[in-house]
């Protein structure tokens, strides 16, 4: 009886709490639509400044976004742990590495991306195991670069990045292959279940890092965790696309083509993006180039969270007329250039605060950092880019790829020798206003350059 008495009150008390919970997810639900419809209220109230479809906006952004602020945060604890565990001179040689590895992965036909996100958002979802295919096969010319570069160093006595470099050449190339997942997903604009497998694959192949750091602090073991993780992650997630998410067989016969013609403009480019770190490296020290790499970190990262502008961009623009995205462009970058000003004065004040609370061993990066905002600005020149693209404008975009790196590596040679640190720093922003100049030009030519027409070849 007093069993029976205590059960019958336990479950009057669990049908009351639920009860109340329905109660509360109704009330919290008519709250959440309340101001939601809210904010679509602004955001179209908006449009009529920027002339831009806020809302488009705000609902592919959210969920890129949201991804990216939780790479934002796993990052930082990982920059927090760079700075307090592991010396200058390693963190120095680690950001050389990733450097090398940077070069070898410009040979992994890196900006097959853009291409398939281009050809799904056209209807044309063959191309995306097409393109895997291909990248695997691709894959033994950085697979080869990798080894080549581990002899050198195995000859030279030098175990360490003997090893990391075996590491990353078979890891590496098998990484960017499976990575297309990523261009499938954002084609088919499946915002919201990008986001939740890009947190699985950020969380899966992060927390590996952060853990060798914390336990190793070796260098090699970092290098083993980030890249077979990555690896790893990505492999399992294309699998998993192809069987919930599966393709249709339609091809195009162009994006294989138009993807080698994107990733071999990028190989020179690449080069002279990790100059600066092969530069520093080589002529300065591990240890400057340690205070340097923190100096960059911080925009960097706030660059990464910026990206989704030009990806939507891309998708806005891949079914327009040169006419059509002409006339966007005009409208529609002041606004990139606005949000880019704010972000580039907000950092610059928030930054000395930032590195004396959490990398109090890197203040002598402060300055470097402040002047380094101003890179921000590549984010309107990567918009362009994204404009030439969606027009598959192919003979622009190699006279950009080839244009620009080489004054790059001129101009970063010269300023490095002459100034240092700050040699490294004037010349990339100066780079990036000149890039900005070339496209405009590119773009309002009375008669623009037609884009090449390749046969087919035939697979991140």
């Amino acid at each position: 009886m007093g069993n029976s008495y205590i059960i019958l009150n336990v479950r009057q008390i669990l049908n009351k709490l639920v009860q109340d919970m329905l109660v509360l997810h109704n009330h919290l639900s008519n709250i959440v639509k309340r101001m939601k419809n809210r904010l679509i209220s602004l955001l179209r109230w908006s449009e009529q400044y920027t002339k831009t479809d806020m809302v488009y906006l705000a609902s592919g952004t959210f969920w890129s976004n949201f991804n990216m602020a939780i790479v934002t945060i796993m990052s930082f604890a990982g920059s927090l742990l760079f700075a307090r565990y592991m010396s200058k001179d390693a963190y120095g040689t680690y950001q050389y590495i990733l450097a090398i590895a940077g070069l070898i992965g410009a040979t992994t036909l890196n900006n097959m991306n853009g291409a398939v996100t281009r050809a799904v958002a056209r209807g044309f979802e063959g191309e995306f195991k097409h393109s895997v295919h291909f990248q695997l096969m691709a894959g033994i010319i950085p697979a080869v670069l990798g080894l080549s570069v581990s002899s050198w160093y195995f000859i030279h006595s030098n175990y360490t990045l003997g090893t990391a470099f075996i590491l990353i050449a078979i890891f590496l190339p098998l990484g960017n292959a499976f990575n297309t997942w990523v261009a499938y997903l954002g084609g088919k604009k499946l915002f919201r279940i990008g986001t939740y497998y890009g947190l699985f694959n950020n969380i899966i192949s992060y927390v590996p890092i952060l853990l060798a750091l914390y336990f190793t602090r070796n260098v090699l073991w970092i290098v083993a965790a980030n890249y077979f993780f990555i690896f790893l992650t990505n492999f399992i997630l294309y699998l998993y696309v192809i069987k919930h998410i599966p393709p249709n067989e339609k091809r195009d016969n162009e994006t294989i083509s138009y993807g080698i013609h994107l990733s071999v403009m990028n190989i020179f480019g690449t080069l002279a993006g990790q100059l600066d770190s092969l530069l520093v490296f080589h002529f300065i020290g591990s240890t400057a180039l340690a205070i340097y790499s923190f100096a960059t970190i911080i925009p960097e990262k706030i660059s990464g969270i910026l990206k989704f502008i030009p990806n939507l961009v891309l998708l806005r623009l891949s079914d327009r007329s040169e006419e059509q995205v002409k006339d966007i462009l005009k409208k529609k970058l002041w606004v990139i250039v606005v949000l880019v000003v704010v972000s580039e004065g907000s950092y610059a004040a928030f930054a000395p605060w930032a590195f004396h609370t959490f990398f109090p061993a890197y203040v002598d990066s402060i300055h470097y950092t402040q002047i380094y905002a101003l890179s921000f600005f590549s984010l309107v020149t990567t918009v362009v880019q994204m404009a030439l693209i969606a027009q598959r404008k192919t003979k622009e975009l190699y006279i950009v790829s080839f244009v620009m790196p080489t004054l790059r590596i001129l101009l970063l040679s010269v300023l490095l020798y002459f100034y240092g640190i700050w040699g490294l720093l004037w010349a990339q922003i100066l780079l990036n206003f000149i890039l900005f100049g070339l496209q405009i030009i590119i773009f309002i030519r009375k008669k623009p350059l037609e884009a090449t027409t390749v046969t087919p070849v035939n697979p991140i």
